[in-house]
């Protein structure tokens, strides 16, 4: 997986929409709703959010903390419908032929 495009100048710190219409910090090509998770559903902080992801600035953090906040019913929505697509594929891959294949390599002696 590349990893996202750093750019440590302050003015970087942007929110912008993705070509689907997701917004993320421009210049570094990252979710807002990742920030988000990490923020509330982790209980990070700026100092804790930038050591997961150290590519990133405070400013660009703090932007994409401000964003959430502002936005929050909007990516409140984009998390659980992440997470609700995530579960639906799990699911479905449950039974793939690849997972089968796992499963009876376990199993064999």
């Amino acid at each position: 997986m590349a990893r996202p495009e750093t750019r440590t100048s302050e003015e970087s710190a942007e929110i912008t929409l993705n070509d689907q219409g997701v917004p993320i910090i421009a210049g570094a090509n990252f979710k807002v709703r990742q920030i988000a998770i990490d923020y509330i559903e982790m209980g990070n902080d700026v100092a804790g959010i930038q050591s997961q992801h150290p590519f990133l600035t405070r400013a660009q953090i703090q932007k994409a903390i401000s964003y959430y906040l502002d936005h929050r019913a909007l990516i409140d929505a984009e998390i659980e419908e992440s997470a609700e697509e995530y579960d639906e594929l799990h699911l479905k891959s449950a039974d793939s032929p690849v997972r089968q294949t796992v499963r009876e390599r376990r199993e064999a002696p």
